[in-house]
């Protein structure tokens, strides 16, 4: 009866890890002064959705109206890509926001102050969760008749497809640096070969002169 119930426990326990580990999350605590914005650098999977939960308590709620938006002192947080901006937002003094980006690669997430702050700096408790998908799995349940285990599998199956994109940004990167070197060698080698060539023809010119110097001056 005992190990019957310590390996309940221990299945207890796996499926807690599981039901963690369907999504990863970073939590980050930064201060944001005014002039000068905090990023952080994220590799981030084309068409792959992304959520910032946030705190952050020393700037006032945001209002409601766009207009009053304009004079709130407050956070912006912003997605940006190689290739520009992809994402902005004003945030109030908590909540999430979602967004997907369509370039893979390196993005750089920023929070910079809105407004005149007079010095003032904001605290942010920033958590950034990946690895969900435009489909949320909960409500999957509840239209679909999955079971704890098939929800789990579907989970598992989205975050493989997540890696994969990742792996395939990596490796299109790794091939574009091989080709970038090979091409930097092949310059190199190039460029070596025009260095011999000159030396070669320097030399033969001054040996040139010099022969038509000595029989100038009937020395040979």
């Amino acid at each position: 009866m005992v190990a019957c119930s310590a390996m309940r426990r221990v299945a207890v326990v796996l499926a807690l890890l599981l039901a963690l580990v369907g999504h990863g999350a970073d939590a980050t605590y930064i201060k944001v002064k005014q002039n000068n914005a905090k990023c952080f650098i994220e590799v981030i999977a084309a068409n792959q959705v992304y959520m910032i939960i946030y705190k952050s308590p020393d700037q006032e709620s945001l209002p409601m109206e766009s207009e009053a938006q304009k004079y709130h002192v407050g956070l912006m947080f912003q997605v940006i890509s190689n290739r520009g901006k992809v994402f902005e937002q004003r945030l109030d003094k908590e909540g999430r926001v979602a967004f997907t980006s369509p370039n893979n690669g390196e993005h750089r997430l920023c929070f910079s102050v809105e407004g005149h702050s007079l010095g003032h700096d904001f605290r942010v408790h920033m958590e950034l969760i990946t690895g969900l998908e435009h489909e949320d799995h909960s409500k999957l349940v509840t239209r679909e008749t999955f079971s704890a285990m098939e929800l789990k599998v579907r989970r598992m199956s989205d975050d493989i497809k997540r890696v994969q994109k990742e792996q395939e940004y990596m490796r299109g990167r790794d091939e574009s640096m091989f080709r970038t070197s090979l091409s930097t060698n092949s310059r190199a080698q190039w460029l070596s070969v025009g260095q011999i060539a000159g030396m070669g023809a320097v030399t033969f010119g001054y040996c040139y002169y010099l022969r038509l110097y000595f029989t100038a001056k009937k020395l040979v």
